[in-house]
């Protein structure tokens, strides 16, 4: 047995035999678009491709504006709206379907006045809600669409067939279509006050594409065939390397509209007279899955409407989607072929779109999910046979291994890091916002065992000259319970797939880890090396602040103990503000460091964004220095989750012998006390065997207070191009000339 999902399963040999020898009269194409006339109700064009079909649909719009589209498509759909002049609307799908929901509408036509049509899909088959979504549409006067790519057969919820509410009706008959006659697409237009359009001027197909489109039945026949004898991917590739087959999506950046051949239309009639007995086959099919494998994998919501589906492919989802593909390869189920692999899929074509992470639902189920076939070739004996081959794979290893995915729910997140404590804010939820706000697309992912989060990852994409790279930082953080090596493991190919997907060259981990062999070794296990620089402290001094004030005293330095009551003496003001406004008075004095020190600094919108974040909710806080009423110190102290770190400052010396920032530490550390923390983090300190490092100076202030030194990991990268080189080169050269 060998099953495909794609590679013209639709045919068999003798409709093979008939495409290749197909002869085209004009009377099959008139009895074509008569039968397409009465089924659907309304005036009918014939083109090559259903994305043709869509594109002429929308140019006859009388005003540009956005068509929303649902938020989990193909690339075809995405070329029709951009080449008609309109701008697509993504519309995420619920978490129980692949299809948007009525109320994920309303509320983008709400937000979105110039929505000027809907496009609903009815993905692999299974019918919308269209009653609601009709309804809205007619109230805003929007037009809708029902593209029927996948649905030729669906029944929505009223009884009524797919293709006969819309305004426009969408066909397409490509490869492994519901109708597959390798090309071929058609309008139809329902509604009358657009039937007076004028059809576009179509071209004519190439005689070289046509002839492609005859033999690929017969071509992808052999394919399937030869692959009983092991030689099925030889000749696959071959007759790929030659340009032999067919392929549905034009690779250029702008597609042109051609018409329908006459030869194409007697074979859609064809299979559209056997319509009745191929979507019987294809729910009997489904509904085998259903009953047989695992619930687990099944998309809730969608499988209560089997009944109704033209089934074209069955979904499943899982987190380990890749391996399940491999082992049912090995069982000669051919299935690697996704809808979709990703929110506009395929994922090849994504960069090309102006998609920007609008679907985050979409984007995890392009993840996840894989089609298991239902098409003629799919005998029920079959089906049963791959639902058993899931199943199986299910038990013994889909259920053993760490799963990845994204997390949308902050108490979630926080809940998760409170119970950890770790010595950091970077992963926290804030932190990702604050980036967010800042410019940076972000990934918050979880990983679990079952049901149970057992670690975390905050991811942030940056983009700069010398390369493109996901850092996570100061993390991942993985519970104390958790397999650290299997959890890490997970992440690593779940955050890889995302790192290639946005196009990044690397990615960076900069971990909270122990800076130990052991450590380094499970990071080179999974493919990592040594960042040439840092990017967050790796080596940094804590205080344990549980100890009374005049403990905390006695184990400073002599000389900080004294400066601190020399400040006292000499009338230095330590005051505090949670104020953003004041960041103007912080903002002169970091300005004046930067100036004197020479380090990179942030920006102040930056700085501002960070600290309205966590004020907010008290949790950043100014502390200012003064004397004889001039500011001369500042920093911003972050409390977060029992601790509190000393994140930016500066200070000028305008006063001989006067030095706030000894007496604004000592007030940082008494107002964390009242606060209940439990730690100082100073932040980052130089490494004892560099004296010439550039924070040697900061460090033996830092040190001062008491406390003791925590050593991390340094950052590890993981490359994912070999444009990696060029930012190694850059970084180790700035490295060596900040004397880090």
């Amino acid at each position: 047995m060998n099953i495909f999902n794609s590679l013209g399963s639709n045919h068999t040999f003798g409709s093979a035999l008939r495409t290749l020898f197909a002869v085209g009269t004009h009377s099959s194409r008139r009895n074509l678009i008569e039968y397409l006339e009465r089924r659907y109700g309304g005036k009918a064009l014939l083109c090559y491709k259903g994305r043709d079909a869509l594109q002429i649909a929308l140019s006859s719009l009388p005003e540009k504006g956005a068509v929303a589209i649902n938020g989990f498509t193909c690339w075809a759909v995405y070329q029709a709206v951009r080449e008609s002049g309109h701008t697509p609307l993504y519309l995420d799908i619920s978490s129980t379907s692949l299809n948007f929901s009525p109320q994920t509408l309303q509320d983008a036509l709400a937000e979105h006045s110039s929505i000027k049509a809907v496009v609903i899909q009815n993905t692999l088959g299974v019918p919308c809600d269209i009653e609601p979504i009709a309804a809205l549409c007619k109230e805003r006067g929007v037009a809708l669409i029902e593209d029927l790519a996948h649905s030729i057969g669906s029944t929505y919820a009223s009884g009524d067939e797919a293709g006969t509410v819309g305004d426009f009706v969408v066909l397409s008959f490509s490869q492994d279509k519901v109708v597959d006659a390798v090309a071929g697409g058609a309008l139809i237009v329902r509604n009358k006050s657009y039937q007076g359009l004028q059809a576009p001027a179509l071209k004519k197909v190439a005689r070289s594409q046509q002839l492609k489109d005859r033999f690929y039945p017969f071509l992808t026949y052999i394919i399937r065939w030869t692959h009983t004898l092991r030689l099925g991917s030889i000749v696959h590739r071959a007759l790929k390397s030659l340009h032999l087959l067919s392929r549905p999506f034009i690779e250029g950046a702008v597609s042109e509209m051609h018409e329908l051949p006459d030869w194409y239309c007697a074979g859609i009639l064809r299979t559209c007279a056997t319509l009745p007995d191929t979507t019987e086959h294809r729910k009997k099919i489904a509904q085998i899955y259903a009953e047989t494998i695992d619930k687990r994998l099944q998309i809730s919501g969608d499988m209560g409407l089997l009944s109704r589906s033209a089934n074209l492919r069955f979904p499943i989802i899982h987190y380990e989607r890749d391996r399940l593909i491999e082992y049912l390869k090995a069982r000669r189920v051919y299935v690697s072929d996704i809808w979709y692999d990703a929110p506009i899929g395929p994922k090849r074509f994504l960069h090309r779109t102006d998609y920007r992470g609008q679907c985050p639902q979409a984007e995890e189920v392009s993840r996840m999910i894989l089609n298991l076939p239902t098409h003629l070739n799919v005998s029920p004996a079959h089906a049963r046979l791959i639902a058993t081959h899931v199943n199986e794979w299910l038990k013994s290893e889909g259920s053993k291994t760490y799963h990845v995915k994204p997390i949308w729910d902050e108490a979630e997140w926080e809940g998760f890091l409170r119970g950890q404590k770790p010595h950091t804010f970077l992963q926290s939820w804030k932190w990702g916002h604050h980036y967010e706000q800042t410019g940076s697309k972000i990934f918050r992912v979880g990983v679990y065992d079952a049901r149970v989060l057992v670690g975390i990852a905050l991811f942030i994409k940056i983009g700069a000259r010398r390369g493109t790279f996901l850092v996570c930082p100061h993390g991942p953080i993985v519970a104390d319970f958790g397999d650290e090596k299997g959890a890490l493991a997970a992440l690593v190919g779940y955050c890889s797939d995302i790192g290639r997907d946005e196009e990044c060259d690397f990615i960076r981990f900069c971990p909270l880890s122990p800076a130990s062999d052991e450590s380094r070794a499970m990071y080179r296990r999974l493919g990592f090396r040594d960042a040439p620089i840092h990017m967050h402290p790796e080596l940094s001094w804590m205080l344990d602040i549980t100890k009374p004030e005049d403990e905390l005293l006695r184990e400073m330095r002599k000389t900080t103990r004294y400066l601190i009551k020399k400040m006292e003496k000499e009338g230095v003001e330590i005051t505090q503000s949670s104020d953003s406004a004041d960041m103007g008075k912080f903002a002169s004095i970091y300005a004046a460091t930067v100036e004197r020190q020479q380090f990179t600094p942030f920006s102040k919108s930056y700085l501002q964004t960070e600290f309205e974040l966590f004020s907010k909710d008290g949790e950043a806080v100014f502390f200012f220095g003064s004397y004889k009423g001039e500011l001369i110190a500042a920093a911003i102290i972050i409390f977060y989750n029992g601790q509190a770190f000393y994140h930016h400052s500066g200070s000028i010396q305008k006063f001989e012998d006067i030095n706030a920032s000894y007496l604004l530490q000592w007030r940082v550390i008494q107002e964390a006390k009242r606060r209940g923390a439990t730690l100082y983090n100073f932040w980052g300190i130089a490494p004892d065997d560099k004296p010439k490092h550039a924070w040697r100076g900061l460090s033996l202030f830092k040190k001062g207070f008491g406390g003791f030194a925590e050593a991390y990991l340094h950052a590890q990268d993981k490359p994912l191009s070999p444009k990696y080189a060029v930012n190694y080169g850059i970084e180790t050269v700035r490295r060596i000339r900040r004397h880090l």
